[in-house]
């Protein structure tokens, strides 16, 4: 049968046509680009987000490889708009995943690139309404009772260097944010640092001066606008497209403090480029603009001729722009504890030590493992990374341990998403044949204990919350193929001191439904009190001790001090540990370790108090504090996390 042709309805040569049935027909534009953790050449990690289901609003955003020294350091975070004369091209095109992979590499920005909607199915004001809705989605995550949906803002966006960009009609939109921003502000007062236009699209119904077109109504620019935008008050002389415009706002409300604006000698929207940019200096406005105009060069090739040495260069300036620090100014510091966090009087936190961010990642390729990241609550934060063991074809649903686990870090350094502690779960989990829950808990000294408590409890819930009837079902790795006939709790370190206060919570209160806790492990327990536990105590004045030092750090209004029952099992006012409410204890020790001896005693005392479960103590000869987290490498540290799996397994 011969093909129908189809009746065009009307066309944009060569962007677009619309046929008469309504079907839309792209012309021009680089094909879908899938989001990569770890880009292998930049490292750079994206992904895709939904930031609004009705209309439908969408985004990739792009973490660039985390500095292994500063892991917890806060980026700038740009809100990008693509280009595409409104109509063609994506947040997913090959084109601009390449570019916005390449600036976040050198800048070092969290960006986020919206997916708008485009022309001609969604006519213009709709896009400008997607990219003012994405840009308050990701203001919102740096307000106080905003929300925290993106991990990757919250965790790494520093919200005192907000940028916007875009290029050709995403320049277009970037302008008319900065404008909306002046006019309107942003949630909680947020501010814009600054705003790149790299070769904007602006038009006018009128020709300017230096500019050689004459006739610009009869220009591709204007038969473009009117395409996206038919309904537009004013036409060509709307604000939106003509900031020039004798109806147009004054550019002295731009908002923002900064301005890159770059224009191509060969392109047809040069001179109403440079003409936006003298305008702006000359209104009034208080901010810091720059021109760049490259020689030789037509529209958009920074995008379209990537790699060329001009392309390059343009882009190195772009990432200049983005990386311009404040006026240097020495922040004077309150407090600090060596060697782990300083706390400065504007209310910054400097971490001084942790490893970086790793994503979490389907099918890992050595251990098989599956991981990747929840939301268990948004007002409190509490996140977490959920592990999934590779299953065998006929093991599909079989029913799995479940551990919810806590990472160490002193209750203000380290994370679930952290490069040691990911590497570690990988691992046990692979071993162990179980389902891991690790709790991205708030931290020291932002959030002071017992928030890191209440966080680990409330996630505790939330799991066990999957298992009882008319329960959550959030979760289909807990549902599938969890057994809440076999739950374990575990941490490391502060995070074991975490894991034996939930424990006696449990036998304390209970868990929704009558779950029962089968067994705990504790590696490495950070347990301290205010005096020597006898005289065989290596620690003779234990409340000069960094084991003293942290707790008053992180719990600075612990009634008690350092014999508060959450940190001194032992001490006057702890309660029975017969209470502990699992039915199994793994207690881990080092020899090395200044926390041995309590790590000891600690074993006994639960032996000696009446509880009746069942013990093991395993020390272990010639190492340190969590060795087998930071040597995980070392026959030692593997053969401690094979017996952890052995435990989980027995």
């Amino acid at each position: 049968m011969g093909s129908l042709v189809k009746e065009i309805d009307r066309e944009v040569i060569p962007f677009v046509r619309v046929f008469k049935d309504g079907s839309v027909e792209r012309l021009l534009g680089s094909p879908y680009k899938a989001p990569l953790l770890d880009d292998p050449e930049s490292g750079v990690s994206s992904k895709d987000v939904t930031i609004s289901k009705n209309p439908l609003i969408s985004a990739r955003i792009f973490l660039p490889k985390l500095d292994d020294e500063k892991p917890h350091k806060k980026l700038p975070v740009l809100v990008y708009c693509h280009g595409g004369g409104f109509c063609i091209e994506s947040a997913f095109s090959f084109d601009h995943h390449r570019f916005l992979d390449g600036l976040v590499s050198q800048a070092q920005v969290v960006a986020v690139s919206v997916e708008y909607r485009m022309a001609p199915e969604h006519p213009l004001p709709a896009g400008y309404e997607d990219c003012w809705a994405a840009l308050q989605w990701v203001a919102s995550h740096f307000i106080e009772n905003g929300i925290s949906e993106e991990p990757w803002l919250t965790n790494h966006g520093n919200p005192e260097r907000f940028f916007l960009g875009g290029d050709s009609a995403g320049a277009n939109f970037a302008h008319n944010l900065a404008m909306r921003v002046g006019k309107e502000g942003l949630p909680g007062g947020l501010k814009i640092l600054g705003t790149s236009l790299t070769h904007p699209y602006f038009w006018g119904s009128k020709p300017i001066t230096e500019d050689p077109c004459k006739e610009p109504e009869k220009d591709l620019a204007a038969m473009l606008w009117n395409f996206a935008y038919p309904s537009a008050p004013g036409g060509l002389d709307n604000p939106l497209i003509n900031p020039l415009a004798p109806e147009a706002p004054s550019l002295a409300g731009l908002g923002c403090s900064r301005l890159f604006v770059s224009v191509s000698e060969h392109d047809g929207l040069k001179f109403r480029g440079i003409r936006y940019y003298d305008a702006v200096k000359k209104s009034g406005w208080e901010g810091e603009a720059e021109l760049v105009d490259v020689e030789g060069e037509a529209h958009a090739f920074h995008i379209l001729k990537f790699e060329t040495q001009k392309a390059k260069d343009l882009t190195k300036r772009l990432v200049d722009f983005l990386k311009v620090e404040d006026k240097k100014v020495e922040k004077e510091l309150d407090k600090e504890l060596i060697p782990f966090v300083r706390v400065y009087k504007d209310g910054s936190v400097e971490r001084l030590m942790g490893t970086p961010y790793v994503p979490p990642m389907l099918n890992d390729p050595v251990s098989g493992v599956s991981s990747k990241d929840i939301t268990i609550s948004k007002n409190p934060l509490i996140s977490a990374r959920v592990f999934l063991p590779k299953l065998d074809a006929d093991q599909t649903h079989q029913k799995l341990p479940i551990l919810v686990y806590y990472h160490g870090g002193a209750f203000m350094i380290e994370s679930a998403f952290s490069f040691d502690h990911h590497r570690y779960l990988d691992s046990l989990v692979s071993q162990g044949k179980v389902v891991a829950v690790s709790v991205e808990y708030r931290m020291a000294p932002e959030h002071p204990l017992p928030a890191g408590y209440e966080d680990c409890w409330a996630a505790l819930q939330w799991v066990a919350s999957h298992f009882i009837d008319n329960g959550i079902s959030e979760e289909p790795w807990l549902t599938n193929h969890g057994n809440p006939d076999r739950f374990f709790l575990g941490g490391d370190s502060a995070g074991a001191n975490i894991a034996h206060n939930v424990a006696m919570r449990v036998g304390k209160e209970g868990l929704p439904g009558g779950l029962k806790i089968l067994g705990t492990s504790l590696t490495h327990p950070y347990f301290w009190g205010s005096k020597p536990i006898d005289e065989l105590d290596p620690c003779k004045e234990p409340e000069k001790d960094l084991g003293c030092f942290v707790w008053n750090f992180a719990y600075p209004s612990v009634p008690g001090g350092i014999d508060n029952p959450m940190m001194n099992p032992f001490g006057p006012e702890a309660p029975s540990l017969a209470g502990l409410g699992c039915s199994r204890l793994f207690v881990s020790v080092s020899e090395n370790d200044t926390l041995r001896y309590r790590g000891v005693h600690y074993y006994e005392a639960v032996k000696k108090s009446g509880w009746k479960g069942e013990a093991e103590l395993v020390e272990v000869e010639g190492e340190e504090h969590a060795f087998h987290i930071l040597k995980f490498e070392t026959p030692k540290a593997q053969a401690l996390t094979k017996k952890v799996a052995e435990f989980l397994l027995k």
